[in-house]
């Protein structure tokens, strides 16, 4: 399907399954779309029955079809222990692939998820705290390898955590502090 579409392996994984089937079907599909939700990001989510994409302003697109975030301020923030370890650091927020060049040695490396592109700033982070994900999970399993402590699970550390701020990630207890 890549070489077909003259997109690369990556960036078939952002095609929906309803372009898919209309590639196949005998129309083209939308590169530069495609290109896009790599680079900025995309939400698929399924309500009364039908499949939604979102690639473009996700926040507002959210809110406007009933969809508000509740306001979670905390100064802690707990998940579950990935990899155990206790480190302090600065919070660098990753929600895209352009997002991981800001990532410096050291660095607390928060995402919604993680995933094979992230792991160059992965390798340079002191700690990665994530959203959502298991033990099982892309960062956890990644975290295990590089040794380094990491929680997953928290449902509002980019939420709650703003980039630059010092923290404490304490991951045997699942915390991550403001400090």
């Amino acid at each position: 399907l890549a070489k077909r579409t003259n997109l690369s392996f990556k960036q078939v994984a952002y095609l929906t399954e309803n372009e898919i089937l209309e590639f196949l079907s005998g129309s083209s599909v939308n590169i530069e779309l495609a290109k896009s939700r790599r680079e900025h990001g995309f939400m698929m989510f399924q309500r009364e029955g039908k499949m939604i994409c979102i690639d473009k302003n996700i926040k507002r697109e959210l809110e406007k079809i009933g969809f508000h975030q509740k306001e979670q301020r905390t100064e802690k923030i707990k998940g579950s222990c990935a990899c155990k370890g206790k480190v302090r650091g600065k919070v660098v927020l990753v929600y895209t692939i352009h997002d991981i060049l800001k990532v410096k040695k050291g660095d607390i490396l928060v995402a919604v998820t993680t995933h094979p592109d992230y792991v160059p700033a992965m390798q340079k982070a002191a700690a990665i705290v994530t959203d959502e994900g298991g033990i099982l999970s892309h960062a956890a399993i990644v975290a295990r390898e590089l040794g380094i402590p990491c929680i997953v699970g928290t449902g509002n550390a980019t939420t709650v955590l703003d980039y630059g701020v010092e923290v404490e990630v304490d991951a045997e207890k699942g915390t991550v502090e403001i400090i």
